[in-house]
C-alpha cells in the first residue's frame, strides 16, 4: 500500500515527533524505510510548502531536504486527472487567490490526482466540510481513500 502524505502530516511529524529515545527511533526507522521503499511519499508540492515553512538551518528542513527523493513530480495522468478536477469551478477554490498572487505553491490538487493515478491512500489532518474544496473533499470527489494522522500512526505501530 501506498500512502501520499499531506504537508500537515509531514510538519506535524517533524515539529512534535521525537526523534530521540529508542521507542522513537523506531517508529522514524519504520518511516524511512517505507519512504526508501517507496511506500511513503508526497508531491512535489508538499516539499515547496516545507521549504517556505523552514529555515534552512533547521533539523526539520534537513530532514526533508535529505529525503527529497520521496516527493514525486506529477506524471502525464496525474496531470490529466488534475486538469479533470479543476473543471469543476467548487474544486478550483482548493487553489486559493492569494496562494496564486503570492507564488505560493499549493499541494492538494496533486497529492489527490497522485493518490488517484496510484491507487494509493491520502494521509491528511484536514477534516471532512460540507461545501468545502479541502483535501478531504477532493478525496471524496474522485473516490480517493484518506485517513488521518491518528490512523496513520496506528498503521506506523502495526509495521
Amino acid at each position: 500500500m501506498i500512502y501520499i502524505l499531506d504537508t500537515n502530516i509531514i510538519r506535524t511529524l517533524l515539529n512534535y515527533f521525537p526523534k530521540k529515545g529508542k521507542r522513537f527511533e523506531e517508529v522514524w526507522e519504520k518511516i524511512d524505510e517505507k519512504i526508501r521503499a517507496g511506500e511513503f511519499i508526497s508531491a512535489d508540492e508538499c516539499y515547496n510548502e516545507l521549504a517556505r515553512q523552514f529555515s534552512e538551518k533547521t533539523d526539520q528542513y534537513q530532514w526533508f531536504h535529505g529525503h527529497k527523493d520521496m516527493f514525486k513530480n506529477p506524471d502525464d495522468k496525474e496531470s490529466v486527472i488534475i486538469s479533470q478536477l479543476l473543471r469543476n469551478p467548487k474544486m478550483r477554490e482548493t487553489i486559493h487567490q492569494k496562494n496564486i498572487l503570492e507564488n505560493r505553491p499549493s499541494a492538494d490538487v496533486y497529492i489527490v490526482a497522485k493518490a488517484k493515478a496510484l491507487m494509493a491512500t491520502v494521509v491528511t489532518a484536514e477534516k471532512f466540510k460540507p461545501n468545502s474544496a479541502q483535501l478531504p473533499n477532493l478525496c471524496e470527489e474522485l473516490d480517493v481513500t484518506y485517513i488521518s494522522y491518528d490512523d496513520f500512526m496506528e498503521i506506523i505501530d502495526q509495521l
